[in-house]
């Protein structure tokens, strides 16, 4: 839906996508009285509510999704206070306005849409923001300053006071069952609802609780609440100040919302939590954070907390909002993504995650300062990412090295192995395949794999690899998270010249890498070292990118050191039924010749081999990798069936690099220039 502006007000709420994940409001077996609240409370309370100073105006403002959910909270909040009070016989100690600027702000996080140019959000975004981070009073987060809307960052203390405030229970309302809206109403007293709204809404003030009209042309997409029923409809509380209808209130008639209605939401406040609420987007509830899910949470084993015992305190895994500080988040064609919560927006996400706290921890350091940027495989997703960020960084920063990450929400492994299976399944069917040779000899395996690389080239596989890489190429462009990144390191280098960067890439972060370097080149900027581990790129694009940095003199060759595989580990790897590594689906399946040459294939590194290993028209390329740095560049070869990540043995695999403790103490030692001061002990759980 649009955003649009009509005689003065703005309309962006968003109607939510269907997830089935949500939970559904089932009303008690009770029976409803004629209306909610009776007639003289309503006549009595609503007045006070606004001169208490809780009705909202947004004015010309969108962002009704945290306007219409401060509403909510507000209203809730004010019946405790009145409902104590008169328990109690004494006056009620009206609450202070809940802050909507840190609610819509969340919801733009939160809901179903990437990136933040576009405007408005969605009922659930807003929801599922609440329900990470609870919302500090407006004291600590204002919406406008001087009365001039404008982003503030939020005072010292919101998270605190946010966790005073979390959500409770909540469920989605049926919004076509007027019973159960009216029996959410009657059972918390407050709903959280969207719909199109029309002229009709254009209210002047009243003596008493005005009919919205019901017109026919829609104008937009608005949130607000619903705090009570009559016979002729529901309650509404909006946020366009105490002159519109009765204080702020009127009458939205029920055949209006059945017509028009969009989302509905209930929800109780939970109770106060003592753990301060997370200032990036978290995996878990504020309550799970209290309760130590965290440590759990994005696929974070539980032995960091539980079962393994660190002899080094600086090594113990961070929290996922420090990991978020030292993370650049890419999307789509490579554009950066905010995830911090106190952050106006991507842009100054950036500045923040590459500039700001860098140089803080630069400008501490005495004697030699370090940067290393890793770049993960671009098949795992960012909750993948992240988990890995919060064990792998600490070993970093204890040992003298700055720590930022690439982060690029692809998640395509899961998805290629799913496409896969399914493809089979249609195809063979999975007994008969199994049965045909899953477990049979090299010969059997070989030609169920050369059917496996005919399915992955032509149904959605291809397509998948190649978007990955297609966003690895526009993250390169102006304005998108390799230029950025790119900007940063000169703008670090000229700060402090002895500063040394370093480049770390697994898999396919070899390819994102490489067009960082193809930025830094430009630019004239030396990379001290690079550092890759099964590298997915192309030898082709290893000499257009690494090559030419090489080449240039910015890049030592001496300082280029490669971890891969042998042959035969490969060919032990698996993708689902797919019986090699990655490496080889890639090659032989995905890019765009078959049997392409992979700087991450051992094979690959023998110019002289005689076989129909490789594509004829791209041997050139190993040759020409062999030829000029295939003895200057340092090449480790994986020939162990099984690592140790510092908890257990585990297969050596095409993923296991990162958590083969020997391979990473490697890495952070060449980096360090000698013995580690704090030692690489776990690697477990990402």
């Amino acid at each position: 839906m649009a955003t649009i502006h009509f005689q003065g007000r703005t309309f962006d709420a968003r109607p939510d996508r269907i997830d089935f994940r949500d939970r559904l409001y089932r009303p008690a077996l009770e029976s409803l009285p004629p209306c909610f609240p009776a007639s003289p409370v309503v006549k009595r309370y609503l007045p006070l509510y606004r001169e208490a100073g809780l009705v909202l105006d947004q004015g010309k403002e969108g962002a009704c999704t945290g306007f219409g959910l401060a509403a909510v909270i507000n209203y809730l909040y004010f019946r405790r206070a009145l409902e104590e009070a008169e328990r109690n016989g004494t006056e009620p100690a009206l609450p202070s306005r809940v802050s909507t600027r840190m609610l819509y702000h969340m919801a733009r996080l939160y809901d179903e849409w990437e990136g933040e140019d576009y405007e408005g959000s969605s009922c659930r975004g807003a929801m599922k923001g609440w329900r990470k981070h609870g919302v500090c009073a407006e004291d600590f987060w204002p919406y406008r300053e001087n009365d001039k809307v404008r982003f503030i960052k939020p005072r010292d203390g919101w998270q605190q006071d946010a966790a005073q405030r979390p959500l409770g229970a909540y469920y989605r309302i049926d919004k076509d069952s007027i019973v159960d809206m009216q029996a959410a109403l009657l059972e918390v007293g407050a709903i959280y609802v969207s719909a199109s709204v029309h002229e009709g809404w254009y209210l002047d003030s009243a003596t008493e609780l005005p009919i919205i009209e019901l017109r026919e042309e829609p104008v937009g997409g608005h949130a607000f609440a619903l705090v009570g029923y009559t016979a002729d409809g529901f309650i509404v509380q909006n946020s366009w100040g105490g002159d519109w209808g009765f204080h702020g209130f009127a009458i939205l008639q029920y055949p209006d919302w059945v017509k028009n209605g969009n989302d509905a939401w209930v929800a109780v406040m939970g109770a106060p939590m003592r753990v301060p609420a997370p200032a990036s987007v978290s995996s878990v509830s504020l309550q799970g954070l209290a309760a130590g899910e965290e440590r759990r949470a994005q696929g974070v084993s539980p032995a960091p907390r539980a079962g393994f015992q660190y002899r080094h305190p600086d090594a113990a895994p961070w929290s996922e909002e420090r990991a978020y500080r030292h993370t650049l988040v890419m999307g789509n064609d490579g554009r950066v993504l905010n995830r911090l919560i106190d952050v106006e927006n991507a842009e100054a996400a950036i500045t923040e995650v590459l500039l700001e706290r860098p140089q803080e921890w630069l400008a501490r350091r005495r004697g030699q300062r370090r940067l290393a940027l890793y770049a993960h495989g671009g098949l795992n997703d960012e909750a993948a990412s992240v988990a890995r960020i919060r064990i792998m960084a600490p070993y970093y920063e204890a040992n003298g090295i700055y720590p930022l990450f690439l982060t690029w929400r692809t998640g395509f492994m899961e998805s290629i192995q799913g496409i896969i299976e399914d493809a089979i399944d249609d195809i063979f069917g999975r007994e008969r395949f199994r049965a045909a040779g899953w477990d049979l000899g090299k010969f059997v395996k070989d030609a169920r794999d050369r059917a496996i690389e005919a399915v992955a080239e032509r149904i959605l596989v291809k397509p998948i690899w190649t978007q990955m890489k297609q966003n690895a190429d526009a993250a390169a462009d102006r304005g998108n998270g390799l230029w950025h990144t790119a900007r940063a390191l000169e703008m670090l280098k000229a700060r402090w010249p002895e500063l040394r960067v370093h480049l770390v890439g697994h898999s396919a972060g070899s390819i994102l890498l490489g067009h960082l370097l193809e930025r830094t080149l430009r630019a004239g900027l030396p990379i001290d070292g690079v550092h890759l581990y099964a590298p997915a790129c192309t030898m082709g694009f290893a000499n257009r990118t690494y090559g030419r940095a090489m080449d240039r003199g910015l890049l030592r060759p001496e300082a280029v050191t490669i971890d891969n595989l042998t042959d035969e580990r490969e060919r032990a790897d698996s993708v689902g039924p797919y019986g090699k590594s990655l490496l080889y689906l890639v090659s032989r399946a995905l890019e765009v010749v078959h049997k392409m040459p992979l700087l991450g294939l051992a094979a690959a590194w023998n110019e002289e081999d005689p076989s129909d290993l490789w594509n004829r028209d791209r041997r050139r390329d190993i040759v020409r990798w062999m030829r000029k740095w295939g003895d200057r560049v340092t090449l480790t070869l994986q020939d162990k069936e099984m690592v140790f990540d510092g908890q257990t043995s585990i297969p050596a695999a095409h993923g296991a690099f990162d958590n083969d403790v020997e391979v990473v103490t490697r890495t952070l030692e060449r980096i360090r220039g000698g013995p580690l001061k704090v030692p690489v002990e776990n690697l477990h759980g990402f």
